[in-house]
């Protein structure tokens, strides 16, 4: 029996099922000013860019925006390099579609979390990541990886409810 090879257009597809069903959402344009789309796309994922973690660590955003068909959203912030001496660093921060940081924990280039003086050299830091991340795996898996532990929980409880041993 032959199997048919998967097109990229029917796993975007099935991807894009299993988001739905995951109550996963893709990020998309909410303004063109990075300081208000960031924190519209990554509210409820990450508090990263909420107006108060920004205030504690006087921090801006920069530069921002969805990429990869809604699975990525870059940004490119600038923070207080020591408090109370002045003197702001910029640094690209990527997180994937559950909002978590993705550039800072992939075994990338050497200028992974690094920090610039020139916003221009963090945004070019956030693109040569995103040139070599595939968003695509990156979340299909996580998506497995949370159903698998979201089931595993549901057994555990099923089993606690009805008092038999967890199958």
């Amino acid at each position: 029996m032959k199997t048919a090879k998967l097109t990229p257009e029917i796993k975007a597809a099935r991807l894009q099922s299993a988001m739905n069903s995951a109550g996963v959402r893709p990020y998309r344009c909410e303004s063109s000013y990075p300081e208000y789309d960031a924190p519209r796309n990554l509210q409820g994922r990450t508090h990263y860019a909420d107006a108060d973690t920004l205030k504690c660590f006087k921090a801006k955003i920069l530069n921002g925006g969805c990429t990869k068909d809604g699975l990525l959203y870059w940004l490119v912030e600038s923070v207080q390099s020591r408090p109370d001496h002045g003197g702001y660093n910029r640094r690209a921060v990527v997180f994937d579609v559950f909002g978590t940081v993705i550039n800072e924990r992939a075994d990338m280039s050497e200028t992974q979390g690094e920090w610039f003086k020139d916003t221009r050299k963090a945004e070019d830091s956030a693109f040569a990541f995103l040139k070599t991340f595939d968003a695509v795996t990156h979340t299909a898996r996580t998506l497995k990886e949370n159903a698998k532990r979201d089931i595993l929980a549901a057994r555990r409880t099923l089993a606690a409810l009805t008092g038999k041993a967890e199958a």
